[in-house]
């Protein structure tokens, strides 16, 4: 099957996935980020506190008591009621974490089946498309696909190790944790694949 046809067929699911992989990691992103500077002013407050409490020649008129209490109720009370809220939806965290990385592997195995499609699983002909960390663009697909799918498993064939291991010491450091976890939002992310035209220029590249 040509490239371009491939690619009519699928639109539509493109259009639904990579604005959803986006969406969630988004929501990720905001929900990781709310209580860090609620944080950062509680542990002030409690270090402002224990220093008084210990240089209590320092504390006058009882203000370590009162830094305190203005601590537990002012912005502790809020990072206490964060949270909580936050602890009620663990379950929808790990399950938005889980979405982003399930997404982002389906958008590779939309790249990884075009390829096979029209070059065969030897991928026969293919073109190299472009170079990543010195990894031609198919190679990358195909085996960040594989690595997304037998992650869990823990063992890997060498060319997906050696794509992993070249694009740790290449490009970022973070593709070290391929044995541990789905490197697919990652290599979504490398790739540039921020809209469907993204993917469907890519995937152009290897129309012969």
């Amino acid at each position: 099957m040509k490239i371009t046809v491939y690619l009519a067929e699928i639109r539509p699911a493109l259009e639904i996935v990579i604005p959803e992989i986006f969406r969630e990691h988004r929501v990720l992103a905001a929900l990781r980020s709310e209580l860090e500077p609620l944080v950062t002013a509680t542990n002030c407050g409690y270090e402002r506190t224990q220093f008084l409490a210990i240089n209590s020649d320092l504390d006058d008129e009882g203000l370590g008591t009162a830094n305190y209490w203005d601590t537990y109720f002012g912005p502790d009370k809020e990072r206490y009621h964060k949270c909580e809220e936050l602890d009620l939806t663990k379950d929808r965290i790990a399950a938005h974490e889980f979405s982003v990385s399930a997404l982002s592997g389906n958008l590779l195995q939309y790249g990884r089946q075009g390829i096979s499609l029209r070059f065969g699983k030897k991928r026969v002909g293919c073109p190299e498309g472009r170079l990543i960390a010195g990894i031609s663009l198919h190679e990358l697909i195909w085996q960040a696909r594989n690595q997304a799918l037998h992650w869990e498993e823990g063992t890997f064939h060498d060319p997906a190790t050696e794509c992993f291991e070249r694009l740790a010491a290449n490009l970022d450091v973070i593709f070290a944790q391929y044995k541990n976890r789905s490197m697919a939002f990652e290599i979504v992310q490398c790739l540039g694949w921020l809209t469907v035209e993204d993917f469907e220029l890519d995937m152009m590249l290897l129309n012969v």
